[in-house]
């Protein structure tokens, strides 16, 4: 399994890697330890460095194990994954691999906030809209700026 781990963060395009991303995959395929046993294993390999933890249920307190469960599962379908995050020790992260990672998390970022605006009620308050139509704008501002700082000249509108 820990071959198979390190094989898929040297091939995988981002160099930073959800542990539960890597988790998912590796069950499809195969029997998989709990999701605790596989982070214990993977961050027990010498090759394998930690790159820190994201919560995407941070701020969700209010939401019952239902709504929680839904909101996770969504969040991953965008490609959002919460947990530890880890990358190959031998694999450098590059100004290219930067680049493209803050392209990719653009990218979805805008679409989900595209869809959270479409999926505004009728009757949503205007600020609501306001505000997601201002994040849709700073996300295809910092797509600009990465053009105009020569960055990705092929980053298109």
């Amino acid at each position: 399994m820990l071959n198979w781990v390190c094989d898929y963060l040297e091939k995988d395009e981002e160099i930073v890697v959800p542990v539960k991303k890597m988790w998912n995959a590796w069950r499809a395929t195969h029997a998989a330890p709990l999701l605790a046993d596989f982070i214990a294993q993977i961050m027990a390999d010498p090759r394998i460095e930690e790159m820190g933890e994201v919560d995407h249920l941070e701020g969700m307190e209010g939401l019952n194990p239902k709504e929680l469960a839904e909101h996770e599962s969504e969040m991953e379908a965008l490609g959002y994954f919460s947990g530890p995050r880890v990358k190959l020790k031998a694999r450098e992260i590059t100004l290219e691999h930067i680049v493209r990672m803050l392209k990719r998390h653009n990218d979805r970022m805008e679409e989900a906030l595209r869809q959270a605006r479409e999926a505004l009620p009728d009757d949503a308050p205007e600020e609501q809209e306001s505000a997601l139509i201002e994040a849709i704008e700073q996300a295809k501002q910092l797509r600009r700026d990465l053009r105009k700082a020569g960055l990705d000249p092929d980053y298109a509108e």
